[in-house]
């Protein structure tokens, strides 16, 4: 009898567990070290150094038998030893619905020149409060609801909700955004906008949108965009940025392309006789695949830096060189 009721015991636990879904899970990395050389009219930014970015992502997906697929993604930041993303979702003909810590939707739907430079770099002092490229900004990854629609007809559209959970001093934000890409001679233009609202005080609420456009021509792709960023409301704000940028892709073969970007971005709200806080930027790179999942890559930036009525910063210009060395697997 014991022997009869151990081998039902085990049936039943047999049973229970072919009820689970069974994930497929992918395990990925991404390994990258730079070493870098900044030239700088300020003594603390100016000089050498070397950098290190690495990050693991385990990936689980599952297909129902009503056909939804539901997916769980976990990113780890290996070097700040924290979780980068943590979230679910779900997708059907319905679209995408996401939950947990993830990006603002508006930055899915962001474009800016920076897009086509692997390495976007940038010499701004922590004390300056401009931007330093001209897409999506305020896209913060905290627990929040999104929603993504289905392409149609090269339409796609997002929402995003993230509660603070605070009645004090709240920082709930709502982000959106949408896409648009048709054919065009052989090859496609896109067609980007979003915005997000951050809730705050008078002097701490911000607001931001950012919209472009991205032609691939062949081996060339084009960018031109424009952002919009303001920090206060009313007679409390202190910042109001707008920044114009471009950018241009080109793959020469053989595992190598080639790119360039200017951008230039200005605070009314920061101004000292005439002059506004402002900050301009030409960047340059080269991109070899030495191997499947291994590139070399080597990126120069020139930048000029105004203060105007930034009290806490100081005029800067100069460059910065970056050989960066980057594996996937």
């Amino acid at each position: 009898m014991r022997k009869l009721l151990l081998t039902s015991s085990a049936l039943v636990a047999a049973a229970s567990i072919s009820s689970y879904a069974v994930a497929d899970v992918s395990v990925t990395g991404a390994f990258e070290w730079t070493y870098y050389s900044t030239s700088s009219n300020i003594a603390a930014t100016d000089g050498d150094g070397q950098g290190v970015n690495n990050e693991l992502t385990i990936k689980f997906t599952n297909k129902t038998d009503s056909g939804l697929t539901v997916t769980g993604v976990y990113d780890i930041d290996a070097d700040a030893s924290a979780i980068d993303e943590s979230w679910m979702s779900i997708s059907g003909g319905f679209g995408t619905l996401t939950l947990g810590k993830e990006s603002s939707v508006n930055d899915a739907f962001g474009i800016g020149e920076q897009d086509l430079i692997d390495e976007d770099l940038s010499v701004i002092q922590a004390s300056a409060s401009i931007v330093a490229n001209s897409g999506e900004q305020g896209a913060q990854k905290s627990n929040k609801l999104i929603y993504q629609t289905p392409a149609m007809g090269g339409f796609s559209a997002g929402y995003s909700i993230y509660d603070s959970g605070t009645a004090d001093a709240a920082t709930d934000q709502i982000a959106m955004g949408a896409s648009y890409t048709m054919p065009m001679a052989g090859g496609s233009m896109m067609i980007r906008y979003n915005k997000q609202t951050t809730d705050g005080t008078t002097a701490t609420e911000t607001e931001a949108s950012n919209y472009g456009v991205k032609i691939v021509m062949g081996a060339a792709s084009f960018i031109a965009s424009h952002g919009e960023s303001t920090i206060g409301s009313g007679s409390g704000q202190t910042d109001d940025r707008n920044a114009n940028g471009v950018g241009i892709k080109y793959d020469l073969g053989g595992g190598m392309t080639i790119a360039a970007t200017t951008m230039k971005a200005e605070d009314d709200k920061d101004l000292s006789g005439t002059q506004n806080e402002e900050y301009s930027a030409n960047l340059a790179e080269v991109v070899y695949t030495v191997a499947p999942g291994l590139k070399a890559k080597v990126t120069y930036l020139d930048y000029d830096y105004k203060a105007g009525g930034e009290s806490l910063a100081t005029n800067d210009s100069g460059s910065k060189t970056q050989l960066t060395l980057s594996a996937a697997f």
